[in-house]
């Protein structure tokens, strides 16, 4: 009898066992997963001159595809000549969100780029791993993103750009991985943020609690199985942390209706880099990085005049 209940308990265990790491595991494949969607325009349909460009992820050497715009300030709309050209100018590097692309429709994205080219800065925009026209399988909730994002920073000053002339502009996962790299020395200067959450743990967890509160016994299985499945580190996507104690330069931006990502993230990341008011902006009735769409020309220039000092400081 006592060995049968043994037999049975090691049973049970094992069957619990099993489930919860199965269910860790699916929760880990979801990081992972993003719908590619290739851009159905480009900077030409709102009549902006551009390159196509093709460059390596750093580390593992994914080709990225994006486009180089030049500014289009007092007429010029032509590629610099030579490297002191590329030097001169100022340049805005555009990372998107999940499960879109650099012309990004939903945000407004090619608008952004005409704007910002018209207020004189050279732009790189670009497809992150495993979306639009880049290369890669799977997408990683920000932390093998952050390899894309400073391939393309190296991009822009192998071309000949000073890099304390670059700044990044990231909208939701785009903007996780812009303040996450740009929070290293010698990175880029300054960073604007649309719609980012302040920390992976923390919006997964909000998010299992939302769906079922006993789906939050699953983190640590998940962050295990993220690691040992895909190598992906949870507890390095957190741009709150990154923040702290960092010197670059930042303008957080969000929507006060945010339901994919709340309000509470931008004051969470606010307060870890030390802004001041100015360098917060809560867009009223606005919601998930659908800023720009909803207030485009201030927009325009706050992320302007914040770029305007940044990089000419």
């Amino acid at each position: 009898l006592i060995m049968r209940w043994r037999r049975n308990l090691v049973i049970t265990a094992g069957a619990l066992a099993g489930a919860y790491f199965g269910v860790s595991a699916l929760m880990a494949r979801g990081l992972t997963r993003s719908e590619r969607v290739r851009a159905g325009d480009t900077p030409g349909s709102v009549g902006l001159e551009y390159e196509s460009v093709v460059f390596p992820s750093r580390d593992d050497g994914l080709r990225l595809a994006g486009w180089l715009i030049p500014p289009s300030l007092e007429g010029l709309q032509r590629f610099p000549r030579d490297f002191q050209e590329f030097r001169r100018w100022r340049w805005l590097v555009m990372v998107h969100g999940h499960s879109s692309n650099r012309a990004g429709a939903a945000t407004g994205a090619l608008g952004l780029m005409r704007d910002l080219s018209e207020r004189g800065y050279g732009i790189l925009a670009f497809d992150l791993r495993n979306c639009g026209d880049s290369e890669g399988r799977i997408s990683s909730a920000g932390f093998f993103e952050q390899r894309d994002l400073l391939g393309a920073l190296d991009y822009l000053v192998g071309r000949g750009a000073d890099r304390r002339r670059i700044g990044v502009i990231g909208v939701s996962l785009g903007g996780v991985v812009a303040l996450t790299v740009c929070s290293w020395p010698g990175t880029a200067t300054a960073v604007v943020s649309d719609s980012a959450f302040a920390d992976l743990e923390m919006i997964t967890a909000q998010g299992a609690s939302e769906r079922h509160r006993l789906l939050r016994i699953f983190g640590p299985g998940m962050r295990w199985m993220s690691r040992l499945l895909y190598g992906i580190d949870i507890s390095a996507v957190s741009p709150a942390r990154a923040l702290a104690g960092s010197e670059t330069r930042v303008l957080i931006i969000h929507g006060e209706q945010d339901r994919t990502v709340p309000a509470s993230h931008a004051r969470v990341l606010a307060r870890a880099a030390s802004l001041s008011e100015r360098d917060l902006w809560i867009v009223p009735g606005c919601a998930h990085a659908n800023a720009y769409r909803t207030r485009s020309e201030e927009y325009v220039d706050r992320v302007a005049h914040f770029f305007d000092g940044a990089l000419d400081a």
